[in-house]
């Protein structure tokens, strides 16, 4: 996959903003740093070249990214010149330093728990919802969330999310011998353990391409664009083992690591959602 130079400049622009940073919430919780937005910068390209692909160069346009984290692809966005609100938990969107830097770079900031479904946004205030690497961290039931979506976005807006891919190869391979696929069991007992306490745990649940559009598209959503992804395809090493790695991927993408979802919402979904107490303690219809 080629990147256009302008979404390069400006993403290795934002990351250098970003040398030497540590996501720390207290002192015993520090969620990542520098090294952790290098080895992503591929997934981060892919998103600015996708979304702005789509809305054509049209950049007067809302986005609210869900999951923001770090904030790299907001701030990137936001320098490319659309309005852009960075949501996360508040352990990360609160933190004095990211509160700083999103103010610096014109970036709203949305703190919120997604278990808690609600969006505080008004009807059709959005033309754009990015959920990149997200949605496989959820541990509860992600269709309200989903139809709080389909709320906010405007008639035609684009609703983005990639994720891990289910059926990439390495799952398989983790099945066939019997190992875990997605969260180790021992990340269970770190949730509940006060010397852990793990903000976002591991990928509870890992999705096909097809399940995705089967969790989407009743919700008043079309599928746009699906392609598989990896980081494989977008080096350029001739190592031997590389290069037999791309011809491998290329004739056989769904085994690729990642899935990338376009959504375009056409309508507003007629779909209302009967939430028992064993999904969220206070709402009881959505």
């Amino acid at each position: 996959m080629r990147f256009a130079e302008d979404y390069q400049t400006v993403l290795s622009e934002v990351m250098t903003g970003f040398e030497g940073f540590d996501l720390v919430v207290n002192d015993d919780i520090q969620t990542g740093n520098s090294s952790y937005i290098a080895k992503h910068r591929h997934e981060y390209l892919r998103t600015l070249q996708d979304v702005d692909t789509f809305f054509g160069g049209a950049r007067d346009k809302d986005i609210f990214e869900i999951g923001a984290f770090f904030g790299v692809v907001s701030i990137a966005l936001a320098r490319l010149g659309y309005r852009v609100t960075a949501s996360d938990v508040p352990e990360y969107m609160g933190l004095e330093a990211q509160q700083t830097r999103f103010s610096s770079e014109r970036v709203a900031v949305h703190q919120m728990n997604l278990s808690d479904y609600l969006l505080d946004l008004p009807d059709d205030s959005v033309d754009c919802v990015i959920m990149t690497e997200v949605l496989e961290h959820l541990n509860f039931n992600p269709l309200p969330l989903f139809k709080e979506i389909n709320r906010v976005l405007r008639p035609g807006g684009l609703f983005y999310v990639s994720l891990p891919n289910g059926a990439q190869i390495r799952n398989r391979v983790q099945a066939a011998l019997g190992r875990p696929i997605g969260l180790d069991i021992q990340d269970f007992f770190k949730q509940l353990d006060a010397q852990h306490e793990l903000i976002a745990n591991g990928h509870w649940r890992e999705y096909t391409m097809q399940e995705v559009h089967a969790l989407v598209t009743p919700l008043g959503f079309a599928p746009k664009r699906a392609y598989y992804f990896g980081l494989g395809e977008c080096e350029t090493s001739r190592a031997p083992r590389k290069v037999l790695g791309r011809l491998f991927y290329r004739a056989f993408p769904a085994f690729k690591e990642n899935q990338t979802n376009l959504f375009v919402k056409t309508d507003r979904t007629a779909l209302h959602f009967d939430i028992p107490g064993t999904v969220h303690p206070t709402m009881r219809q959505l």
